[in-house]
């Protein structure tokens, strides 16, 4: 086993810390309804099927058995972004019933539940520790962490260099006595952000902050294309930083017409200098593939998981007064 590293630092105002994939925080919707943006799918149609879906109660004297017994949502209470027409859901639920005699209930809320409500709703069930769901994905959440501090984000590398771990040390002098799971966070960026959930509101993902924006290409004919197109050499990659959206968003547009006219192997990313942008950057050229930043007021902490993509576990661990000494993030489990 390696050295423990430090990754970055954060801090909280509400007492709340959420792990969640960085590159999903453009379908955060906090405290508004969940629609979601355009862009993200490939058509209107498929994103008209997205925004149709609705949120579900399970009401009745055993609903709380039932939703466990259905064993959709980690939440037993609430089916969140189900299909507004779900006869294989209703059929489930029924021969549910049927078969355990319960009193419960599916009740389609008139409007769907904001994804930081969701996330109140997680701590409240799994008294102070939770898993939410929003459009399909995992994130995990813990409450009971020092506010107004700096909070070191640490990890722990396996002999491959993957980070076994990663934790923030909320009460570093305490001993743990005990560890509780958490919930599971799925990542499908490669990255993920721990952040207070309540400065996401602040968060834009693919705004611009400053009207400018970065264009970049790499692969097996990236030189090839950047010779022709008079493109800077950065790192192994091509492109051009710091240029007016408008411009940026041109050159992406030629560049990309001309890479499928000629089948040309190249892969790209239009940053605009948003958020994303603004922790991605330090995150790509540190030597823990990680950053620290400021969003409204608060530290927020990304990092690449070095495992790619996956679903991964998120324990708390406890002192003897069952304070939160530590949130933890494994990798990979390890004797």
């Amino acid at each position: 086993m390696e050295a423990i590293e430090q990754l970055g630092v954060v801090s909280t105002r509400s007492g709340i810390l959420l792990v969640i994939d960085t590159g999903y925080l453009g379908l955060w919707s906090h405290d508004r309804q969940p629609l979601m943006p355009d862009g993200v799918l490939p058509n209107d149609a498929l994103r008209a099927q997205a925004n149709s879906a609705v949120d579900i109660q399970i009401i009745g004297s055993d609903a709380e058995r039932a939703g466990r017994l259905l064993n959709i949502s980690w939440h037993p209470l609430y089916l969140y972004d189900q299909p507004a027409k779900h006869p294989d859901l209703v059929a489930k639920f029924k021969a549910v019933k049927t078969t355990h005699n319960l009193d419960a209930e599916m009740r389609i809320l008139s409007e769907r539940i904001p994804h930081r409500r969701r996330l109140e709703l997680a701590l409240m069930q799994g008294v102070g520790a939770g898993e939410m769901q929003f459009d399909g994905v995992w994130a995990s959440a813990v409450s009971g962490v020092p506010r107004g501090q700096e909070l070191a984000v640490k990890g722990e590398r396996l002999a491959s260099d993957s980070w076994a771990r990663v934790f923030v040390e909320c009460r570093p002098g305490l001993q743990i006595v005990s560890s509780e799971y958490v919930g599971m966070v799925g990542v499908d960026y490669a990255r993920l952000l721990i952040s207070d959930p309540d400065v996401l509101g602040e968060w834009r993902h693919n705004e611009s902050l400053d009207g400018r924006a970065d264009y970049v290409f790499w692969g097996k004919d990236a030189a090839h294309l950047a010779a022709i197109f008079a493109a800077t050499e950065m790192n192994g990659q091509y492109g051009w930083l710091d240029l007016p959206e408008g411009e940026a968003q041109r050159k992406a547009r030629v560049l990309r017409d001309y890479q499928k006219t000629y089948e040309l192997k190249v892969g790209d990313d239009y940053r605009p200098h948003s958020d994303h942008w603004r922790v991605m950057t330090p995150t790509r050229i540190s030597t823990t593939e990680s950053a620290s930043v400021d969003l409204a007021g608060v530290e927020i902490c990304n990092f690449m998981t070095t495992w790619g993509d996956g679903v991964f576990d998120v324990h708390r661990d406890l002192g003897r007064s069952g304070e939160l000494v530590r949130l933890r993030i494994e990798f990979e489990d390890i004797p």
